[in-house]
């Protein structure tokens, strides 16, 4: 009997190489308005969490309220940046292959919007695996570090949390799974793994090689 009945990807950093492409659009953006923040106090700051729900932070730092037009043109600017340079996590084709060769449920489960996610999923090949089981947390009432998305995709593919495992790379993501009252494996690949342990990971791993042999 496998250990978990579902598999629940987090998308940017687990399943595709997208946070430093959309960390660097934000970055150039945000010292564009006055904030004099580097690529590394950017990804300390934003990784994990939508820029949406991160307005207030912005607005405090520039002293001012955004233009109108602050989130079309950071989601213009990111699109076009996944567009040209997006790849894939390595390992994960493979994965996902093992997954299915053991009939292991998966899905992903995103705090990222579904047009993003059509974007790097489909320009890296993976969308094929996901289709109908994509959750985005601009579908529920609240985002990450929130459980909303991860009991979401728990609910429609018809598994209780507690057979859930969620494969998460930031801290914020982390919580979201625990709060979820799922297990959660951190990949470390580029994250700190002391920081995934500290919000409730199980275990951490860098490789997904890895992978099949932690759920399976």
């Amino acid at each position: 009997m496998p250990r978990f009945d579902l598999v629940a990807f987090d998308c940017d950093g687990v399943l595709v190489d997208s946070e430093p492409i959309t960390i660097r659009v934000l970055a150039d953006l945000l010292n564009e308005l006055g904030w004099k923040i580097s690529y590394e106090e950017t990804m300390h700051t934003f990784v994990g969490r939508s820029v949406r729900d991160e307005v207030a932070i912005i607005e405090a730092q520039i002293g001012r309220p955004l233009p109108s037009d602050f989130l079309g043109e950071f989601i213009q600017r990111r699109d076009r940046g996944l567009h040209e340079s997006i790849t894939p996590i390595p390992g994960i084709a493979d994965a996902i292959r093992h997954l299915q060769d053991n009939k292991i449920p998966f899905c992903v489960a995103s705090g990222a919007d579904r047009a993003k996610m059509h974007i790097t999923l489909g320009r890296t090949g993976l969308l094929p695996h996901f289709d109908g089981k994509m959750f985005s947390g601009m579908e529920v009432a609240r985002t990450k570090p929130a459980p909303d998305v991860y009991l979401l995709a728990a609910q429609t593919m018809g598994v209780a949390p507690a057979r859930c495992v969620v494969i998460e790379d930031t801290a914020t993501g982390v919580a979201a799974g625990v709060a979820a009252g799922m297990t959660v494996f951190g990949f470390a690949a580029i994250a700190d793994p002391r920081l995934l342990l500290a919000a409730g990971a199980t275990c951490v791993f860098n490789d997904m090689q890895s992978l099949p042999g932690l759920v399976l």
